[in-house]
């Protein structure tokens, strides 16, 4: 069977560090929430266009419910060989939310319903039960028999919503395959996943499930559409496969039309149903001798449900019916009867239960903690995802054919995502940082009024009007030269402003920067984004590149915390405290990540790229190892691939003083590298003012 997805999702192990050094015990992995973020939104993009509705998809959890109709739910669990059963189901799903009448199948209108189609008395009659009562003239309890009206309606009621989920089912199952013939393998997958056991086709071919009772004609139901099909195993099946009609399932437009198929469907199979022996109850409460689950008070609600769920069925041979008008297998003869073995009759019990949970909706799906859900929420709020960079870097010293490695691209900050504590970078784990933080904000907010006054000059336009002119627009205040003779009375007018510009500016948060020389970069880049705000045609973009663990697997980062075309200063001053340093310096990887994001220098536009970093690119995991020269010339590459499109890029090193690493930076950022000192950063921001007014 084909794989359709193409993700690895959850969890991942580092092969070559799953060991504690210290204690010799497996390192279990940790959650990976980017990747549940991402099949959540994965799943839930596959229901929109399957169904053409924006239903919602969401994480299994305790006080959630998923029988509504309203939204798809899927397991708070799911591991990478279970993503393409998961779609499935989730497509399913979709799809009942969409073409299903949930309102059908509420108590009131389904009791209603069943009042009107059928013999309530007669059933009563036949399903009557013992119910022990106080006889106070013999001074015990004895068995009485009961008719129960109630638990008549009950019995029907829980018998036609499983059978009506079935032939729901098929019509649902036939609008995907016709509307999404795409999306057919995860149907597939599903199906593998929870039906195609060889033990059921074996139980078709024996004598199991052949007794009169409801029990055996579920089975045989739920099974009629896979090849091995037996309608002469029961009486009533060859009815009940003509009622189903199923190459003509299409007919069916509504849940109301699929409802009277399975109300003609249960007669069939009440009508052949032996009488059952009535049972008595020692606990005074009803009995079913029809059928093997007995139907009383406790499982009610369940019976009640409003769950319209999945069915067994082979779909490839649905599909194979539809094409061949759906003849019986092996065309009403009976054959030969195969027997089945105390441990293949365990095996089939075990079966016809996972059958029963998904037909009833009782698939099991993990809940997903209150914790976990907000982490997985915060991260869809922020867009993050991950970008595959770095392809045909080496994967270590002995392998240089590297398939390279996840970026994580956080496209937006939120208090939400601070609060989650999921990544270092931004989070408010570390308090002891937001006061010096803050500090450097605020004098950042402040150099950048000032600055922001100096670059007014850009709000400036210059008109330049040219008279006496040849040609041009007619001048009025020369049109009475004309009687003398005179021919320039035409005028030109020109007007000069500054083209709108961006500007992205791209910190390195590895933790070598931490100190003086982070409050420093943070200043500076405060003080921009104030300045632009204060002028026209000037946008500002600020990104900070680090790196993550996710999942127990060091990552690449690179978290764009501020962009003035759609956030306020205020951003600035409300986030940027909980933004830190933890990284290593994944220069170039990070460059790569956000090639797309950083604006082209065309159509009207200049486009600025500015670095700030005091050292050489450096990351390693278990897929990559970056740095010395390999690191050098890929974040070069990246530096080259901006300048081609038009950005002008201006990178500057902060050196805290030491010398080393100039030649690689030089050799990365050619004559675009600048080497300052931590104590001349801030004066950086006033020397921009020339860039940005001459430009």
């Amino acid at each position: 069977m084909q794989n359709y997805s193409n993700s690895s999702f959850w969890y991942d192990y580092d092969v070559d560090d799953n060991v504690d050094i210290l204690t010799g015990e497996e390192i279990k992995p940790g959650k990976d929430y980017v990747k549940m973020a991402a099949t959540k939104r994965a799943i839930g993009n596959f229901v929109r266009i399957v169904t053409g509705e924006n239903i919602p998809v969401v994480y299994n959890t305790k006080d959630e419910s998923y029988t509504d109709g309203k939204t798809v739910t899927i397991s708070g669990n799911i591991k990478d060989k279970d993503f393409d059963p998961t779609v499935g189901l989730a497509l399913h799903e979709g799809s009942h939310c969409l073409l299903t009448d949930f309102d059908l199948l509420k108590q009131d209108n389904f009791d209603e319903y069943i009042k009107s189609n059928f013999n309530i008395p007669e059933i009563a009659e036949k399903y009557g039960h013992y119910e022990s009562i106080w006889d106070d003239e013999k001074d015990q309890y004895v068995n009485t028999h009961t008719i129960n009206t109630r638990h008549a309606i009950n019995q029907v009621a829980h018998t036609l919503k499983q059978i009506l989920n079935y032939v729901e089912d098929r019509r649902i199952d036939y609008f995907i395959f016709k509307n999404a013939p795409g999306y057919q393998g995860y149907y597939h997958s599903m199906y593998d996943k929870y039906f195609h056991a060889s033990i059921i086709d074996k139980a078709l071919q024996s004598n199991e499930k052949t007794d009169l009772d409801l029990e055996s004609y579920m089975f045989r139901l739920i099974n009629i559409t896979n090849s091995n099909r037996d309608l002469n195993a029961l009486p009533g099946l060859k009815e009940i496969w003509s009622i189903l009609d199923l190459k003509n399932i299409d007919r069916l437009k509504s849940t109301s039309e699929s409802l009277d198929i399975a109300a003609d469907i249960y007669k069939v199979v009440e009508r052949n149903i032996t009488k059952p022996e009535p049972q008595s109850n020692d606990n005074g409460g009803d009995t079913n001798g029809g059928e093997e689950s007995k139907s009383n008070s406790s499982n009610q609600s369940s019976q009640e449900s409003t769950e319209v769920e999945l069915s067994q069925n082979d779909i490839e041979q649905l599909a194979e019916n539809i094409v061949n008008n759906n003849q019986p297998a092996n065309n009403g003869k009976a054959s030969k009867a195969i027997e089945l073995s105390d441990s293949q009759k365990r095996s089939l019990d075990k079966a016809i239960k996972k059958q029963k949970e998904l037909l009833n909706g009782d698939v099991k799906k993990s809940n997903l903690s209150k914790k976990d859900k907000n982490n997985v929420q915060a991260i869809s709020d922020s867009g993050s995802d991950q970008k595959t960079v770095g392809k045909g870097l080496p994967k270590n010293w002995y392998d240089h054919t590297g398939a390279g490695t996840d970026c994580l691209v956080i496209k937006n900050i939120s208090n939400n995502l601070a609060e989650s504590n999921v990544y270092q970078t931004f989070s408010k784990n570390y308090s002891w940082r937001i006061e010096s933080n803050e500090e450097a904000i605020n004098k950042g907010i402040v150099l950048g009024s000032k600055l922001g006054r100096k670059l007014q000059v850009r709000n400036d336009e210059r008109t330049l009007k040219y008279s006496r002119l040849n040609k041009g627009k007619l001048d009025r205040r020369l049109v009475a030269s004309l009687g003398h003779g005179y021919q320039s009375v035409f005028q030109q007018v020109f007007e000069e402003r500054f083209k709108p510009a961006i500007v992205h500016i791209s910190v390195d948060a590895s933790g070598s920067m931490s100190g003086s020389k982070w409050e420093n970069a943070q200043i500076a880049t405060v003080a921009i984004a104030k300045a632009a705000s204060m002028v026209q045609n000037l946008e500002v973009v600020i990104s900070y590149r680090s790196t993550e663990e996710i999942g127990r697997k060091l990552t690449p980062a690179i978290f764009i915390a501020y962009d003035s075309r759609k956030d306020k200063i205020t951003k600035i001053q409300s986030l940027f405290k909980y933004i830190t340093c933890p990284g290593t310096t994944p220069e170039g990887l990070c460059f790569e990540a956000i090639q797309k994001e950083i604006v082209d220098g065309s159509n009207g536009v200049e486009s600025f790229f500015i670095n700030f970093s005091d050292g050489e690119p450096y990351f390693e995991n278990k897929d990559i190892t970056y740095y010395g020269e390999t690191a050098s010339n890929h974040t070069k590459k990246q530096v080259d691939n901006m300048k081609s499109r038009g950005i002008k890029v201006l990178s500057y090193f902060i050196s805290g003083g030491y010398t080393s690493g100039k030649e690689n930076f030089t050799k990365m950022y050619g004559k675009d590298a600048e080497f300052i000192d931590t104590k001349s950063l801030v004066p950086l921001a006033n020397s921009l003012n020339k860039m940005f007014a001459t430009n």
